[in-house]
């Protein structure tokens, strides 16, 4: 089952597909991905990546690559504020609650900040559309009011590059710099 929220509520571009565990006395078989749909990211790459309780991982954007993601097991609350060069005030912010149990995939477009927050321990996989490259890795504290990500935990475990990250006017501007770069070009 999809998660309780409006396909208008999401950032322009970002993807959820609806997936069909399969479902016996011995487990659970889940399609993650399959070539013929349409997800908006052609993987390079794959990932997974296991959370504790309380872990905040971002909040990054992208200029170049799309994420394909999934959670696996447990939880994860996934944050998402739109700062593509757009009107102030289409910067369109949201949450989605991600569970194993009901299975959906989020396809997230450069662009689009996110945030996950871990409530318990979690598994998820990702998809990238680009192999990994520093210069495409931008962020900013997950707490800037700009975003306007209702976060349940307001001290919750970060990494240290999460911990040091810039304000949300420095990782904007880097990214309209960035995307200017790209779009003649330059990089």
């Amino acid at each position: 089952m999809p998660p309780s929220i409006s396909p208008l509520a999401l950032p322009p571009g970002v993807l959820i597909r609806p997936l069909n565990p399969h479902t016996d006395d011995r487990g659970v078989f889940l399609e993650a991905f399959r070539e013929e749909w349409s997800t908006g990211c052609d993987p390079v790459q794959w990932n997974v990546v296991g959370s504790e309780i309380d872990v905040l991982r971002g909040v990054h954007v992208h200029v170049t690559h799309s994420d394909y993601l999934l959670v696996i097991s447990g939880r994860m609350i996934l944050g998402l504020h739109d700062i593509r060069p757009n009107r102030q005030e289409d910067r369109i912010s949201s949450t989605l609650n991600l569970h194993a149990t009901q299975p959906i995939a989020v396809t997230i477009p450069p662009g689009v900040c996110h945030g996950f927050y871990f409530p318990e321990p979690a598994i998820h996989m990702y998809a990238v559309s680009h192999y990994w490259d520093p210069s495409d890795e931008l962020g900013c504290r997950f707490d800037q009011p700009e975003l306007r990500i209702p976060w349940p935990n307001v001290a919750p475990k970060l990494s240290e590059r999460d911990r040091l990250a810039c304000s949300y006017e420095e990782m904007r501007g880097q990214f309209v710099k960035r995307s200017v770069l790209q779009t003649r070009g330059d990089v």
